[in-house]
This record gives structure tokens, C-alpha cells and sequence, in this order.
């Protein structure tokens, strides 16, 4: 380091100092139990016996573990049955609250995300209510129409649609917000030139809104797969992954091996290898958008 690069760093220490704290803070809380979990995934360690070294074997287990495939099969389940549906209805939405002709729209804005800021806890005790095999709203709706009971939340074939309904209804303001950022970073031109050109509402919509809008939707796309992988809450309080192992998805069943079964060293073995596996998944996305814009 040569003598004027240490004048400048001591010209601007105080700069230095004011930053310090983030570095320190992130070196402590972020990059140390990132590197830690790293080596931990070459160690078997319960949290309490000495650590032991066993290199590649805890990935040898992965490959062969059944409740894993499973995990990443529900996972994949709950993630087709929502994603679209949530994507598509948060962009109708923020197209019906970004129009002008709608009154009171800070009010249903707000609405609308108020799922997003919810406690938990109260999701978990009024969907419980909604699945109810017995007194649920919805099968009092399909009463209704003559249709019978659904157990909800009692049977394989019904748990994940339950918890992919649940997180559809969270988690559709939070992409609408999005979205309609999106729409109002459009410059009112394009719409204009449209109309022009004889072009109506919808083919506005299809032509000029969507082309436009496919960084966002290609984010919210992101955020959503990413959440969808280690999605805890929703699965956890509405049905603890069961029953059986039906809507045990990766974020539940990362949960209980670290803190039920212990398997430290596993889980970060499991948990390193989703998350190289999501960023490669992240990457071919990203490469097809950029391919579809050119």
C-alpha cells in the first residue's frame, strides 16, 4: 500500500469511522455464521458433543434422504399452485388501483396489503376457523352450492392447496405493491401513442403494459420462488407439515432437523446445497428474460 493511499485513509478516517459499525455489524451477524454454517456442513455436531470431522458425508446422507425429496416435492407442489394465481391477481389488482377513475385507492391499497403486516398468530387462528372440516366457512360455502365437506387441513391430497391458498391470500398485496410501482414508473406517452394508433384498453394492456412491466414481474417472480423454498410460517401454524409428511415443505423440514433432530451439521449441508440450487435457477430465469428482450 503505497504512502498516498495511507495519507487518503487517514485524510478521510472519520468517513471510515462513521461507516464502521454496518462492517462490524454485518462481519458478526451475517459473514461469521455464513462462513460457520459453510464448515458446518462438513462436520456432524448436535450442539452439544464435540464436533466431528466427516467431510462429504453428510452430503452421501442427502442424496439418499426420502423426507428430503419429499420436502422439495412439496415445495414444488405449493409453489405451482400458488405462484401464477398470485402473480396474475396482484397485477390485475395493481392495474384496478392504479386507475384513475378509482375512488378511495389509498384506502383499498391499504387493504389489500394489510394481510402482508399481519401477525401470524392471527392468520394461523382464523384460517384454522376457514379449513374447519366441521364448522369451516368454506365448506359451509360449498354447502351452499351442494357440494360436500372437504377435510382441509385432515387429508394428503388437500394440505398443500390449503397452505398455497393461505400464502395466496398473504402474500398478493406485497406483490401488488410491486406492481404497482411498475405500472407508475410507466411514462403516460406510451399510452397515448397507443391510442393514436387506435389501440383500446386491453390491447394497451397486452402491447405497451406487460413488455414494460417485465423487470417487476420478473422480481416479484424471484422474490416469490425464493420465499416459496424457505417458507415456514404458513405450513408450520396451519398444519405443523402434516398430516404425515403431506405439507412438509423445505423451510419446515430444514426446521426440523436443525431443532427437533439436532443435525446441525446436516442441516447447513441441506440447507447450502437449496440455496445453490435456487441461484442456478435464479441465473436460467434471468437468462431467459434477458433472451426474450433482445
Amino acid at each position: 500500500m503505497s504512502n498516498s493511499t495511507l495519507a487518503a485513509m487517514n485524510r478521510h478516517r472519520h468517513f471510515y469511522l462513521f461507516v464502521a459499525p454496518f462492517f462490524l455489524l454485518f462481519a458478526v451477524f451475517g459473514l461469521y455464521p455464513l462462513v460457520f454454517s459453510l464448515v458446518l456442513s462438513l462436520i456432524r455436531w448436535d450442539g452439544l458433543t464435540q464436533m466431528r470431522w466427516v467431510g462429504l458425508g453428510n452430503f452421501a446422507v442427502m442424496f439418499d434422504d426420502e423426507l428430503l425429496r419429499s420436502a422439495l416435492w412439496n415445495t414444488l407442489v405449493i409453489g405451482l399452485l400458488y405462484i401464477p394465481a398470485m402473480l396474475a391477481l396482484a397485477f390485475v389488482l395493481a392495474l384496478a388501483l392504479n386507475g384513475s377513475w378509482l375512488r378511495a385507492r389509498a384506502f383499498f391499497r391499504a387493504a389489500i396489503f394489510v394481510p402482508c403486516v399481519t401477525p401470524m398468530v392471527v392468520i394461523a387462528i382464523v384460517f384454522s376457523l376457514i379449513f374447519s372440516s366441521e364448522r369451516g366457512l368454506l365448506n359451509y360455502l360449498l354447502h351452499w352450492v351442494h357440494l360436500g365437506p372437504v377435510p382441509w387441513l385432515n387429508d394428503v391430497n388437500w394440505s398443500k392447496p390449503s397452505v398455497a391458498l393461505l400464502v395466496l391470500w398473504r402474500w398478493t398485496g406485497y406483490n401488488m405493491v410491486l406492481m404497482l410501482a411498475g405500472l407508475q414508473g410507466i411514462e403516460p406517452d406510451y399510452y397515448e401513442a397507443a391510442a393514436v394508433d387506435g389501440a383500446g384498453k386491453l390491447r394497451q394492456v397486452w402491447h405497451v403494459t406487460l413488455p414494460l412491466m417485465r423487470p417487476t414481474i420478473f422480481f416479484c417472480l424471484i422474490l416469490s420462488l425464493i420465499g416459496t423454498v424457505y417458507m415456514f410460517d404458513e405450513p408450520f401454524v396451519l398444519t405443523a407439515g402434516g398430516p404425515g409428511v403431506s405439507s412438509t415443505n423445505f423451510g419446515v423440514y430444514l426446521f426440523q432437523v436443525s431443532f427437533r433432530d439436532f443435525r446441525f451439521g446436516y442441516a447447513s449441508c441441506i440447507a447450502y446445497t437449496v440455496s445453490i440450487g435456487v441461484l442456478i435457477v435464479s441465473l436460467i430465469l434471468n437468462r431467459l428474460r434477458r433472451r426474450g428482450e433482445t
